[in-house]
């Protein structure tokens, strides 16, 4: 009972350490400031 509960903390640490990383390389990558240099906003009247 003991292994069932330590595997399935283990997996969701892992998962979570996994989800943090992607989310922090996105993060870094997927820039909005860049975005609005490339393609600047139309002026709207």
């Amino acid at each position: 009972m003991g292994l069932m509960f330590t595997t399935v903390i283990g997996y969701m640490v892992v998962l979570g350490i996994a989800a943090y990383f992607t989310m922090h390389y996105l993060g870094r990558a997927l820039n909005s400031s860049d975005a609005e240099k490339i393609d600047p906003k139309p002026d709207v009247k």
